[in-house]
């Protein structure tokens, strides 16, 4: 039997080791101290004034090769001198090993990217390895430690998906996760064309899970676009966006930034 005191302490304790409660998926994607939902893709070849302003922010997509990841630094530091008041992130793929990770961390990190979109991100390890590697590379630059935020693509891949509950708690970096249903249907070798895919059961279901991996790990959901889509489908897609909770959402065609607005503004 317990005395009156430690009755007490059981219930407090029982309460403490309860305490994880389902919070809401933040309604705003915030980079650099700025809410975002419009983010576009643009390749290191663009010219530096030429990205449309309807952008809240873009992701500059280098290619393979250690000279390319040169041309993107490079590209952070001269656009950042003309219109530095656009967040600039970095698509990173995962599948790099650490000597290469190590290598072009080292390259980009002293142009002060604002953050990583980490791409193909198979489970909570993948989130670990880059918050090391970036650590090293920012104390090598000279900047603050966890200063480079990260957004992580887990609904590109299965394994990302059925991974999700392994993101929560990894790196105090982690400001989204988010999905790509094109990139999940190639990897599915799903027939058909792209906006098909999307009626698709698997790819039906990695909205849901991504949005559920969102809520699991507090941060905001983002949702890659379709290249393909225009007039209605557009519309419909980033309104439905929107409805479900995705916060944000990530382009590869100007053309679609206008329907980005529209949803979202």
């Amino acid at each position: 039997m317990l005395h009156a005191s430690g009755k007490v302490f059981k219930i407090w304790f029982t309460m403490s080791v309860n305490r994880e409660v389902p919070l809401p998926i933040p309604s705003s994607l915030s980079i650099a101290g700025k809410p975002l939902y419009s983010l576009l893709v643009v390749s290191t070849t663009e010219e530096v004034g030429q990205s449309p302003p309807a952008a809240g922010a873009l992701v500059v997509s280098p290619g393979g090769s250690t000279a390319d990841w040169r041309a993107a630094a490079l590209f952070l530091t001269r656009r950042r001198q003309t219109k530095s008041e656009t967040p600039l992130l970095v698509l990173v793929d995962s599948a790099l090993d650490s000597d290469a990770l190590d290598e072009r961390l080292e390259i980009l990190v002293p142009a002060r990217p604002d953050g990583i979109v980490l791409s193909s991100v198979a489970d909570g390890s993948d989130l670990q390895r880059l918050d090391v590697a970036l650590s090293v590379a920012e104390a090598m630059a000279g900047r603050e430690p966890g200063a480079t935020p990260l957004i992580a693509m887990i609904g590109d891949n299965a394994s990302g998906l059925l991974a999700l509950a392994s993101f929560a708690g990894r790196t105090p970096r982690l400001r989204a996760v988010g999905r790509a249903a094109r990139a999940l249907a190639a990897e599915l070798r799903m027939e058909g064309s792209p906006n098909q895919q999307g009626d698709a059961a698997p790819v039906t279901l990695s909205r849901g899970l991504t949005l559920l991996g969102a809520a699991k790990a507090q941060v905001a959901a983002l949702d890659w676009l379709d290249p393909t889509l225009t007039g209605h489908d557009l519309e419909r897609a980033c309104a439905a966006a929107r409805r479900d909770g995705f916060s944000a959402l990530i382009t590869e065609t100007p053309d679609q930034l206008t329907a980005i607005a529209a949803a979202y503004g």
